[in-house]
């Protein structure tokens, strides 16, 4: 084994200390990436997202235009509705057919949402529905009705409906909406989903192989060339760059496969917003991947790590459940506040800068307030694990861990 530094040197040089944590890092990443389950795991993800963003491109109607039957109606009812629709925001396809079965049918089966026929009497409509109509749709059919029976009783008069002057009608939008917001939120929302995954994967891992090298006894055999912090911060880095290179190649996959179906644009704002969402997803896993280091250094066999990490399971249930719930209330008073707190403005604090709930003094607050909060952490940890990696026996409370340190 390479002697990395004298083990009773109190402070080994720097560069020592580099290299000892890059040769763990190193060592916990070829170990893992190798693995059968981690690439088995990583291409299924694969599949599912690109499979997934498939099967919605396939069942996704959002873009699909609504259908109308028309029973002997002029060319200018049909060309009304479809332009009084596209003012609405609703796409309508007007299919001419021969007679009023043929439409009551039509509708009837589904094939199309409404049919508009002549009334009993002259100048009079009936718009059929299987069982009622949409308002997007019947609403551009009596418009264009209306207006055809108007321009028909002005030219009785001897009146051009076209010589009358138009009313010009302006909308203004208060606040108008951004339009890449969307895309924002969704890029947002991947990077809080990214977090917690990684959270969930590489917090436990950490802590796992924590243990792992305790029963085994070869911590003994490492730490007699390097420092327990070097140990510690190796194999938090070298996890970290493992989940963090399953979350992005997934996240990646996740952007291609929307953006090839149609169902995803990445605009330049949007782009931004997953460079916030970087830095507060590290953040996030730095605070998480260290205490879940602490929680396997207190305890002695694989079947205490279920008590030993409980707390941090709870932690992070909860900032699961904040941003789940939060967006759709990310205005309540609730939300706002949990958005200062660490570990929570991890979660929060990206789905508010997409939306535009927050301003830059809050932004750089919450995100310095979450680095010292990482930062604390780290401390704690340092502190546990040099205390604690060597201890065998009875699992030790957090409340006996943190008092021996106080």
């Amino acid at each position: 084994m390479t002697v990395l530094h004298d083990p009773t040197t109190q402070n080994p040089p720097a560069a020592g200390a580099a290299q000892a944590i890059r040769l763990v890092a190193e060592r916990e990443i070829t170990t893992r990436v190798r693995t059968k389950s981690f690439l088995v795991s990583t291409g299924l993800l694969m599949v599912l997202l690109i499979a997934g963003a498939i099967v919605l491109k396939i069942f996704d109607g959002g873009d699909s235009a609504e259908k109308i039957a028309v029973v002997a109606q002029p060319q200018s009812v049909t060309d009304s509705i479809v332009a009084v629709a596209d003012s609405a925001g609703t796409t309508i396809d007007v299919e001419p057919v021969s007679s009023v079965d043929e439409a009551r049918r039509f509708v009837s089966d589904g094939d199309v949402a409404a049919a508009l026929v002549p009334g009993h009497t002259a100048g009079s409509y009936v718009i059929l529905g299987k069982d009622g109509t949409d308002p997007a749709v019947e609403g551009p059919i009596r418009t264009a009705v209306s207006q055809e029976a108007l321009s028909r009783a002005l030219a009785d008069r001897g009146i051009d409906a076209a010589s009358l002057p138009a009313v010009d009608v302006t909308v203004t939008s208060i606040d108008p909406a951004r339009p890449d917001e969307g895309q924002r939120i969704v890029i947002a929302m991947v990077g809080f989903v990214l977090l917690m995954l990684a959270i969930t994967m590489g917090g436990t891992m950490v802590a796992v192989g924590v243990v792992e090298e305790k029963t085994s006894r070869v911590v003994e055999l490492l730490l007699a060339t390097i420092k327990p912090l070097h140990l510690m911060w190796g194999k938090v880095i070298g996890i970290g760059a493992v989940v963090l290179t399953q979350v992005v190649l997934l996240g990646a996959t996740a952007v291609i496969a929307g953006t090839a179906t149609g169902i995803l644009t990445v605009p330049g704002a949007a782009v931004s917003m997953f460079a916030a969402s970087l830095a507060w997803f590290v953040l996030g896993f730095l605070f998480f991947a260290s205490l879940y280091a602490a929680s396997g250094a207190i305890v002695s066999r694989q079947e205490e790590l279920s008590s030993s990490s409980a707390p941090l399971t709870v932690l992070s249930l909860a900032v699961l459940y904040s941003g789940i719930f939060g967006v759709q209330a990310l205005d309540s008073t609730i939300v706002e506040t949990l958005s200062w707190l660490p570990p929570f403005s991890a979660a929060l604090m990206p789905i508010r800068i997409a939306t535009g709930d927050t301003d830059v003094v809050q932004i750089v607050v919450t995100f310095l307030l979450m680095a010292l909060a990482t930062a604390a952490a780290t401390w704690v940890t340092a502190r546990i694990y040099q205390r604690s990696i060597l201890r065998t026996g009875s699992r030790m409370s957090w409340g006996e861990v943190l008092k021996g340190i106080s």
